[in-house]
């Protein structure tokens, strides 16, 4: 009998809706995005290149948030991953048709901006589901104000824009491989347990 009480409460418990590998999915973007942004520094004084590095890596992680939320079941699918897919391509199609620096910087703090806060709102609509939320959603407000303090200064906005990449694919890589909270048992389970005869 309280097998099939803990076995029923760890089937409900929300702790991972996404599967690793779509997990992964969007980590291998983020990291890749910031290495490529990292090893073409003598580029970035050309804008066009900027442009085209951030296009690409907003246009994948918006792919990455679609498929995270085309994978969620129905008990666990929210409209967050599926905002967070549509504000990043959104990004992606208007960033080609700035023509300045500003116009750079206005793009990628809205984007980072709405992201941070679609993040925080995450955090409360799936609790336990959405664990590293917090802190993408503080790089995120982070971003904004960085890029807006240097609105006037190309390399400088995509230096912020791949150290985010970099910081927030490394923390969903060591989110992604944890499995302390699986192996914690769930507050039903803890209250099942005693009650087994």
């Amino acid at each position: 009998m309280s097998a099939a009480v803990r076995t029923s409460a760890r089937s409900t418990a929300p702790d991972s809706p996404v599967t690793r590998p779509i997990r992964l999915t969007r980590v291998g973007v983020l990291i890749v995005s910031g290495l490529v942004i990292a090893f073409s520094a003598p580029l970035h004084e050309q804008f066009g290149f900027d442009i085209v590095v951030a296009t690409a890596a907003l246009g994948l992680i918006g792919i990455a948030h679609l498929l995270e939320w085309w994978s969620l079941t129905a008990p666990h699918r929210t409209s967050v991953p599926l905002l967070l897919g549509i504000v990043a391509i959104v990004a992606a199609i208007i960033l080609p048709f700035t023509t300045a620096a500003i116009g750079f910087a206005v793009v990628i703090a809205a984007w980072s901006l709405v992201s941070g806060l679609l993040e925080f709102i995450g955090a409360t609509v799936r609790p336990g589901s959405r664990q590293d939320a917090t802190l993408l959603g503080g790089a995120g407000l982070l971003l904004a104000l960085l890029v807006l303090f240097a609105r006037e200064d190309q390399v400088a906005i995509v230096g912020f824009f791949g150290a985010y990449a970099l910081l927030t694919g490394v923390f969903l890589g060591i989110s992604a491989f944890d499995t302390r909270r699986t192996a914690q048992p769930t507050t039903d389970e803890a209250g099942a347990t005693p009650a087994a005869p």
